[in-house]
């Protein structure tokens, strides 16, 4: 069984938690593109389980293995650069470390909020549910893939995909600045908690691990920032910004909502508190707030587009729940084993990172095709343009006035007469500028006069 997400950019993610391996195939991507396989599994190193006390214990590789899609340099040891076919890419990635004993007692055991019971009556025993089957936060690694390879797409093109945790249980983040976010105020490496207040994180830390502690999980947001993306991305109803990024971030497992710029507070607000007055800045049409998200008409604006994401606790707890025995319909408990994450969003940040990235690839690649105005300063391009409209009617009549030169030289030379009228080109003078108006009246004139000079020198060059 496969997932497929995409139009111009598809994706299609298939594979099991416990199954010998899972993997993804990405078709649409541009052909001689670069990318860095060192960048993709330090990306891929930050979903990765097993580093501290309050995520799950499995550990894999997380490697990817590409089987078709690009080209690899001659040797790979001096350089881990490959370059796109433009053909399907594909990679897989190997389970090594799975425990599908664990699983046992929960074939026909449901866990409570878990995907165990609809995927049970919907498929019966079709699907191996080992380790969450097909709705395992595992598949969410070939989605990190895939979104690694379309952030280096973006960042050829100036955008910059980046989030941090905005809040475990009660415990909150300061925001991003809407206008102006900043990645560089992240904590980063394998000490620092993603956040831009490392107070913020440490108290989250250590709620994370008590809840570890005491068997229990916990639920929390993140916040996803995406900087350098142009006017005019997205398109109306059901292709937008907001649906193709909801579309993809509800792929990821325990997801239960998503907000874009002020989100819900918007609806606390009056108008004139949530509107994004427009401004110029740096010769660009800009807002001065951004309550909107960057996204209006499911449309980009120009402004950062700022996406929150809710994630739940995870169902997978070790304390006693009540439950279902879905063989014999008798009520009984329930006491988990295995390895579980008390908390998920430490590790779905990447995951969410991914899937905006590769949403709004998708989307530019379907706006590339199309025209965008521009809009400048003054209208700049717009006046341009209505210049090069004007330029290209005044081309052709002059062309159409020399046509008639020319038959009006023929006459000339047949007459006898000289080519130069001075007492036809003053009247023909004087009823431009009338027409051009006391303002304009000297320019004009200027221009035809050399019009008529070039007039003359054609009709005596006519045979």
């Amino acid at each position: 069984m496969s997932s497929v997400f995409g139009n111009k950019l598809q994706i299609e993610v298939w594979g099991a938690s416990h199954a010998p391996e899972i993997g993804i195939t990405m078709r649409g991507l541009p052909k001689d593109i670069e990318i860095d396989l060192e960048r993709v599994q330090e990306f891929l190193d930050r979903r990765k389980g097993g580093k501290n006390a309050y995520s799950t214990k499995r550990s894999e590789a997380d490697t990817p293995d590409l089987k078709s899609g690009v080209i690899f340099p001659p040797d790979q040891s001096k350089e881990r650069v490959v370059r796109t076919t433009g053909d399907a890419l594909t990679a897989v990635f190997y389970n090594q470390n799975t425990r599908s004993s664990d699983y046992d007692e929960m074939k026909y055991v449901p866990r409570p909020s878990h995907a165990d019971f609809t995927s049970y009556m919907k498929y019966g025993d079709e699907l191996t549910r080992s380790g969450g089957g097909i709705f395992s936060g595992r598949l969410t690694l070939p989605i990190c893939f895939a979104g690694a390879v379309c952030m280096q797409m973006l960042e050829k093109q100036g955008i910059r995909v980046f989030g941090h945790v905005l809040s475990i249980g009660k415990i909150e983040d300061e925001k991003f600045d809407p206008c102006n976010p900043d990645a560089g105020k992240i904590g980063t490496g394998e000490n620092h908690f993603p956040v831009l207040d490392a107070s913020a994180g440490e108290k989250m830390v250590a709620f994370m691990t008590q809840c570890a502690e005491e068997g229990d999980s916990v639920g929390g947001c993140v916040e996803i920032a995406v900087t350098g993306l142009p006017v005019g991305v997205g398109e109306p109803l059901y292709d937008s910004m907001e649906a193709m990024i909801s579309h993809m971030m509800f792929g990821i497992p325990a997801v239960k909502g998503i907000a874009f710029g002020s989100g819900f507070e918007c609806s606390e607000m009056k108008g004139s508190e949530c509107n994004d007055p427009f401004c110029i800045k740096d010769g660009q049409v800009k807002t001065i707030s951004n309550h909107s998200g960057g996204i209006q008409g499911g449309i980009s604006n120009g402004m950062p587009v700022i996406v929150k994401v809710a994630f739940k606790p995870t169902p997978s707890i070790y304390k006693e729940q009540r439950t279902v025995n879905m063989k014999d319909l008798t009520e009984t408990t329930l006491s988990l084993k295995g390895r579980h994450d008390p908390c998920i969003v430490p590790r779905a940040l990447p995951c969410d990172e991914a899937a905006c990235a590769i949403a709004i690839y998708n989307l530019l690649l379907e706006s590339e095709k199309k025209q965008l105005p521009v809009v400048e300063k003054n209208g700049l391009s717009s006046a341009r343009a209505e210049i090069d409209s004007l330029d290209e009617q005044i081309a052709s009549l002059i062309a159409k006035r020399f046509d008639v030169a020319k038959t009006i030289a023929a006459m000339k030379k047949g007459q006898g007469t000289q080519i130069k009228n001075t007492a036809r080109e003053e009247e023909v003078l004087s009823n431009v500028g009338a027409i051009a108006g006391s303002e304009k009246e000297e320019y004009v004139k200027n221009i035809y006069r050399k019009m008529m000079d070039e007039t003359c020198r054609f009709e005596e060059n006519c045979d």
